[in-house]
């Protein structure tokens, strides 16, 4: 039986709480809770509730602990469970500024435990079927990548300067890397905002990227659709110089010239199924084996890296920077 401890009762600790109620050989043994969330011990008398993570972390009854804190506290809480050699699952986004993913970067270097981030679109059925048929279409020569949701502003999302790039865009670039096996990096990007957006930052991007072999990457996101949403995944189009893939509404099309078309059905994105393959690939790691769709800290990394290269071209400093409140700065239409 593995005692696991979750740092952080948000809404991504509760949903790890029950996806590892369903997992044979695991229980949530501690978690680190604010008195404002959940009174997660109500439902288990045996649970440790404690009042801050660092608390949590000197409980000897542990195996594992899984980060789901603010970004800003996964250095120190990684940095902590690690001095305590516990084997670490970090959520993304792994740190908020480029100068703590060097800091995590070292950590990582140095950890004898098992620490890895949970990317979880990597599991997705869509992009294992991606990565399976690329080979089939030849040298990639351009990708391109559209995502479009509509403002979210729970959490502090509505006030971050760059929501997107801060909170979403870590999943899609790591995608990029992880689909195509490439580094990439920024040539170019901006940044804007509809007049009419509901948080008080900037909330859409354009970027244009290239891969390591010469693949021209397009991005265009916004976390202010006005018009068709995307999947939370995006849509994508990978171009070949034998064929196309692409993928709209988690449905592929697979036109390579040596093979007939091929329609793949969307399969319905279950987070407490990514989740639960996330922690199973976790504990092969745990365990000396190595999982490609549950990366490491220095992999991960890299994916960081572009999504700060990325507002670093466009001109953003901090995209998880915190905006003034409503009459100080921000825009008139700033949710109160």
């Amino acid at each position: 039986m593995r005692g696991v401890g979750i740092l952080g009762m948000g809404r991504w600790g509760q949903t790890w709480m029950r996806v590892l109620a369903q997992e044979p050989g695991v229980e949530v043994v501690a978690v680190a809770a604010r008195s404002r969330q959940a009174d997660v011990s109500s439902r288990n008398p045996l649970l440790r509730v404690y009042g801050d993570y660092r608390s949590l972390l000197r409980d000897h009854g542990l195996d594992a602990v899984i980060v789901t804190l603010p970004p800003g506290e996964h250095l120190e809480a990684v940095r902590l469970a690690v001095e305590r050699d516990l084997p670490v699952l970090c959520e993304k986004p792994l740190v908020g500024t480029p100068s703590e993913l060097q800091d995590m970067i070292a950590i990582g270097d140095r950890a004898a435990a098992t620490v890895r981030v949970d990317q979880n679109y990597r599991m997705r059925a869509w992009a294992r079927t991606v990565l399976d048929h690329l080979p089939t279409i030849g040298r990639l020569r351009r990708v391109s990548i559209e995502f479009a949701q509509p403002e979210l502003t729970d959490g502090e999302r509505a006030v971050l300067a760059h929501p997107l790039l801060a909170d979403m865009s870590i999943h899609h670039l790591d995608l990029l890397r992880f689909l195509t096996g490439q580094e990439a990096c920024a040539l170019k990007a901006q940044v804007g905002r509809p007049h009419d957006a509901h948080v008080w930052g900037m909330t859409d991007v354009d970027a244009q990227l290239v891969l390591a072999e010469g693949a021209e990457v397009s991005y265009r996101a916004t976390w202010a659709a006005r018009q068709r949403p995307t999947t939370w995944d995006g849509d994508w189009v990978f171009e070949g110089d034998e064929g196309e893939i692409s993928v709209r509404d988690l449905s592929l099309r697979i036109q390579a010239n040596r093979h007939p078309l091929r329609i793949v059905p969307p399969s319905p994105v279950m987070d407490d199924e990514d989740l639960l393959a996330a922690w199973r690939a976790f504990v092969c790691a745990m365990e000396g084996e190595e999982c490609r769709r549950l990366p490491t800290i220095a992999d991960n990394a890299r994916s960081l890296r572009l999504v700060f290269d990325i507002a670093e071209a466009a001109g953003v400093p901090d995209p998880g920077a915190r905006l003034a409140a409503p009459g100080s700065a921000g825009p008139a239409s700033a949710p109160r």
